[in-house]
């Protein structure tokens, strides 16, 4: 799903205009990985789109990116933050009144023209 998410960003805004991981499988070959990717997703990004479920907080690579946008939420900057929920599994820090895009009603392309129209909201 996220995959093929990113084909269409990247087809709709190219490839360096959004951050997804397996685009940057060298860059991201380094240590101290983690500081890198929360100064990406703090600094960087003009969005964060996470696509949360069950397995979410379960991945160690998520909880970097999670922290990143505890950050951002606290400094009330949340129309930074976006969510893809993929299933129903619970996700400590998101909550019921949290908005989200659920992927089971929405296809990839759909997904991707949803955070094309929530980044054009973004000064």
């Amino acid at each position: 799903m996220v995959e093929q998410v990113a084909r269409e960003l990247e087809a709709s805004l190219g490839p360096n205009a959004y951050f997804y991981d397996n685009n940057y499988v060298s860059q991201l070959a380094r240590p101290s990985l983690d500081t890198l990717l929360q100064d990406i997703y703090r600094n960087r990004s003009k969005l964060i789109v996470a696509f949360i479920g069950a397995d979410y907080q379960r991945k160690d690579w998520c909880g970097v990116e999670f922290r990143a946008i505890r950050e951002v939420t606290m400094a009330w900057d949340e129309q930074r933050v976006m969510y893809v929920r993929v299933d129903d599994g619970a996700v400590d820090g998101v909550f019921r009144t949290d908005g989200y895009v659920d992927a089971r009603r929405f296809n990839p392309a759909e997904i991707a023209q949803f955070i094309t129209e929530r980044l054009a909201l973004i000064p």
